[in-house]
């Protein structure tokens, strides 16, 4: 077994340190946005993992904040939210909720909706 000197131990884990805090905050921003998702009831159109339902599907979100925003924003489809409404800043935790969605599975790898 070969053992690493002191040093470079001690330089691995504070690289690994600020690894792990974006992904902490990944996960804190990921679970707000979700909570803001529910908050404006986004949900009752676009299901509750935003994909789709009496609105088109939503997640995993495939634009730039600023086409997301721009449709959130400037809409004649679905109520519009203002700044005032639904600032900036909520606005991209919600963005970044949808876009951390997985794409949904093949239908025929989901064994109850397989041709028998």
């Amino acid at each position: 077994m070969k053992i690493m000197p002191r040093g470079l131990l001690v330089v691995m884990g504070l690289l690994t340190i600020p690894a792990l805090l974006v992904a902490q905050e990944s996960t804190d921003s990921g679970s707000r946005g979700r909570e803001l998702f529910e908050t404006y009831q986004c949900w009752q159109c676009h299901g509750f993992e935003g994909q789709g339902g009496a609105a088109l599907r939503v997640a995993p979100m495939v634009y730039p904040f600023e086409a997301f925003m721009q449709l959130v924003r400037h809409t004649n489809v679905m109520p519009a939210y203002s700044p005032n409404a639904l600032s900036d800043e909520n606005l991209r935790l919600i963005w970044d909720y949808l876009r951390s969605r997985p794409e949904p599975p093949a239908v025929e790898d989901i064994p109850a909706l397989r041709d028998r």
